[in-house]
């Protein structure tokens, strides 16, 4: 049990925060690559833009239900379940906001959306776009991430190799009334990020 107290007691509020600093850093340095090494376009045919082509069924409230439904599903499936796995009292589920970072970064940084062309906005249009849409996704899954990290039932000793040690049962798990708050606040920012995702597609 000792090995999961530095993860697990300290603030929900400083797991979202350590996590968005993290985020904003890889994002940003990624973006700068894409922009001046790679190619416009690079990333298009990546496993990322799939979510965008599954989703657009071409009548809004289906396509906003299904954006929203694939959003929380990828969020439970690659964060929460990780969550469950512990390497020296650190949650799997932290890899996920760092793969986002790098996908994002270099997803903006290359121009490769398949929904819009960057070209089309200016700066002030094209930042506020990006933080009603993106940065709220981004946020919703980092409050989502942070705030299972209490789900960590096996622990690995280090990253090589080695079974995991089981340390409690998942029916014991109990969330905190702050770490609640999180996943329920998580949970509608992924509604309002699909809601605002879909508008612009139907916009273009």
């Amino acid at each position: 049990m000792t090995i999961l107290q530095p993860t697990t007691q300290e603030s929900v509020f400083k797991r979202v925060l350590w996590l968005y600093g993290l985020y904003t850093l890889l994002s940003n340095a990624t973006y700068l690559l894409g922009y001046y090494l790679l190619p416009e376009g690079f990333m298009r045919g990546s496993p990322g833009m799939w979510t965008a082509r599954v989703a657009a069924t071409g009548t809004f409230w289906s396509e906003f239900a299904l954006t929203f439904l694939i959003n929380l599903v990828l969020v439970v499936l690659l964060s929460v379940i990780l969550n469950v796995l512990q390497v020296k009292g650190f949650p799997l589920g932290y890899l996920y906001p760092i793969a986002l970072a790098v996908g994002t970064g270099l997803t903006s940084g290359t121009n490769s959306f398949l929904a819009s062309d960057l070209r089309q906005y200016n700066a002030w249009d094209g930042m506020a776009l990006g933080l009603s849409i993106c940065n709220v996704e981004v946020l919703a899954n980092l409050l989502i991430i942070a705030s299972t990290v209490a789900l960590g039932v096996y622990q690995y000793s280090n990253w090589w190799h080695g079974k995991p040690t089981k340390v409690m049962n998942l029916r014991d798990v109990r969330l905190s009334r702050a770490e609640m708050l999180c996943l329920t606040s998580g949970i509608l920012l992924l509604f309002i990020a699909a809601y605002r995702e879909t508008v612009m597609a139907m916009n273009l």
